[in-house]
């Protein structure tokens, strides 16, 4: 006996992007997937700086709106098509989406580590042409390589974080050992404050964060901070004396506010983007 596939609906919605200012829900057709393909239905979608820039200016970067794209690489859903080819998560699985692949290149880099690799295409980006639409859509077909099973009882809500809070996860790795030494967070958008959660959970004695805006600030504090400054009272930063120093405000004061307020022989990870 065989068994048909889920029914899957022909059109779903989608977030697309067009140009400065310019960004409409529109209804699109659903893509047939390939054989190593699943359907993915997105239940919940994270929104990076990236994509309010692709909003608010046409642009990320030097990655420039040249054609309308689907945003979002932040996102999380359930299967409800498994792969044609019977690869990876079977129908009903929880999962969030890797966004990144490889370009096929003989270039040498981690096999777990995708985005290393010359070329690199990523969900949600218009840094190549064609640009790479992103999950910001009902139902979306994805390679199977990309999908992460998630834990048992993981809200879909929360794993929709997976993505920024890798990004956390990795650069307190990247850091060391931080149990039981002070760390300084500079830049406290959503990564500064993961990163804040991150290093509580890893035991940092003292966490102190800088930023310019009050509210990050207190979002900080929730998450842990033991101490929060604002970013232009040099002093008070040159006067925490980090052992380990997170720069996540990609801006060049920032990165001056870090070193300032490192110890001497302590580390400083640069997070942030220009």
């Amino acid at each position: 006996m065989t068994t048909e596939p889920n029914p899957m609906p022909d059109r779903t919605i989608a977030l697309i992007a067009y140009g400065t200012d310019d960004i409409r829900v529109e209804t699109v057709a659903v893509a047939d997937p390939s054989p190593d393909e699943a359907i993915v239905a997105i239940a919940y979608g994270g929104i990076c700086g990236s994509d309010l820039h692709y909003w608010k200016h046409g642009a990320a970067g030097q990655s420039v709106l040249k054609a309308p794209m689907r945003l979002g690489h932040e996102a999380s859903g359930t299967v409800v098509r498994r792969a044609g080819d019977g690869s990876g998560p079977g129908e009903g699985t929880p999962v969030t989406v890797h966004p990144a692949t490889p370009a096929a290149t003989g270039a040498k880099y981690p096999v777990d580590r995708p985005n290393l690799s010359p070329g690199c295409r990523y969900m949600g980006s218009a840094a190549q042409v064609p640009h790479d639409d992103g999950l910001f859509i009902g139902h979306v077909a994805v390679p199977t390589r990309m999908l992460r099973v998630l834990p048992d009882g993981l809200d879909l809500r929360i794993a929709a974080l997976a993505e920024p809070a890798s990004v956390a996860w990795h650069a307190v790795e990247r850091a060391g050992a931080v149990s039981d030494k002070t760390v300084l967070v500079v830049g406290t958008g959503p990564i500064g404050a993961l990163i804040v959660a991150v290093a509580r959970r890893a035991g940092a004695a003292r966490i102190v964060a800088v930023d310019l805006e009050d509210f990050a600030l207190d979002v900080t504090r929730r998450l842990g901070a033991h101490r929060t400054v604002d970013a232009r009272d040099g002093a008070a930063v040159a006067a925490v004396e980090a052992d380990v120093t997170f720069e996540c405000s990609g801006n060049h004061r920032g990165l001056a506010s870090a070193i300032d307020g490192t110890a001497r022989g302590g580390r400083v990870v640069m997070v942030g983007l220009p």
